[in-house]
């Protein structure tokens, strides 16, 4: 989706300047962090525009973004207005926004569209989009993705790509996709007789399979599923363990600690050390109703764990023809969620862990890394 280069494109190092509200959280913030450390390790002056600094990547000059203090939406309305300004007091080769900025050259999207994912849930019968937090987002989509509000567009997948082109019909060319990549040595099949060993003592699981989902927003990864599917016989008889951070995280461990879920659901909240959990786990579950890549997909591969996902994971896009079992096509299909799990859990499954591990090995964060550069050095040669 990408235009053909027209001109030499830059060698040398170039000023890159990123634009997000902050450095933790979730699966953009950590792209976000590891992105501009790697970059930087390549010579490139990188410099953060947040509105939360930390915590903050080495090698990288972080510029902190003042913004109101107050409810969420005088939060996202402050930082859209003055990370740009701020930002236009320098000169860049390159700016990107990560969302939700009005102007940038680059609009990175690594959730999808605000309007896609307000679609999802409202198919599944979630209520999101009446306030004016929401009203916000869309009206800040829209600027982003007017010709004024970008010169390109970076997409973690193609159906994200797919979201931007429908929703605000923004032509093809302006689009390139870049899957995000793996760091194959924190993720490894080796580390399942340490850390997976030790996490099962700590959960009390033993040798029960464990069928673990990872991520926040528990709507939208739709963790409420899993819950629905364990509420019968669980797939396999498998302990199912939840980490993420939601706002509902206390109702989802009430949920856990009553009949029929407790004893056969943990949910542990925000945990740093997913690498860990994983080598733990017989399988990862993904059902999500909108998911723009899912790094955790190729996180359990590169561990050699399989994976049950949706059609709506744009990481689902990396599939061939031997993994394709592993997705569902209905995200709300919690029959199709259960025979999956058990599907994976079942007879073969140090071929399908080999499987996995090899989709991994094609998709390194250095590739991930490499394509990037390239991209940004088009950007800054104007083509």
């Amino acid at each position: 989706m990408a235009p053909t280069a027209t001109r030499k494109l830059i060698s040398t190092p170039i000023r890159i300047a990123f634009m997000h509200r902050g450095l933790s959280g979730g699966g953009t913030e950590a792209d976000l962090r590891r992105m501009a450390s790697g970059l930087a390790a390549r010579g490139h002056a990188m410099h953060l525009f947040v509105a939360h600094p930390e915590p903050v990547p080495a090698g990288i000059t972080v510029h902190r973004v003042p913004v109101v203090r107050g409810n969420r939406w005088t939060r996202l309305v402050s930082f859209a207005l003055l990370a740009p300004r701020l930002v236009a007091r320098a000169s860049w080769d390159v700016v990107v926004g990560f969302g939700r900025t009005p102007g940038q050259d680059v609009v990175r999207v690594g959730g999808g569209t605000h309007r896609s994912y307000l679609a999802a849930m409202a198919a599944s019968g979630k209520r999101h989009g009446q306030g004016p937090y929401h009203r916000t987002i869309l009206w800040l989509e829209r600027r982003m993705f007017s010709p004024t509000g970008h010169r390109r567009i970076l997409a973690v997948s193609k159906r994200v790509a797919h979201e931007v082109v429908r929703d605000y019909a923004v032509p093809p060319a302006h689009l390139q996709v870049v899957y995000n990549g793996v760091d194959l040595e924190r993720f490894h099949p080796a580390r399942r007789g340490s850390d997976g060993a030790r996490i099962r003592a700590e959960l009390g699981i033993g040798t029960r399979p464990l069928c673990l989902a990872v991520g926040s927003g528990f709507a939208r990864k739709g963790f409420d599923l899993l819950l629905e599917c364990w509420r019968g016989d669980p797939p396999a008889d498998a302990t199912l363990v939840i980490a993420g951070d939601d706002e509902r995280l206390a109702a989802f461990r009430r949920q856990a600690a009553r009949a029929p879920l407790a004893g056969r659901v943990h949910v542990l909240g925000p945990r740093c050390d997913v690498e860990a959990l994983l080598a733990a786990a017989d399988v990862l579950c993904v059902p999500s109703r909108q998911e723009a890549f899912g790094n955790v997909v190729l996180e359990a591969a590169a561990a050699g764990v399989p994976v049950v996902t949706s059609a709506a994971v744009g990481a689902a896009e990396l599939l061939d023809a031997s993994l394709s079992d592993a997705v569902l096509r209905d995200p709300l299909d919690v029959e199709g969620l259960r025979a999956g799990i058990e599907r994976a859990l079942g007879p073969g499954w140090d071929e399908r862990s080999r499987a996995w591990r090899e989709l991994a090995q094609r998709h390194p964060w250095t590739r991930h890394l490499d394509e990037l550069e390239a991209f940004f050095l088009e950007v800054a040669s104007g083509v």
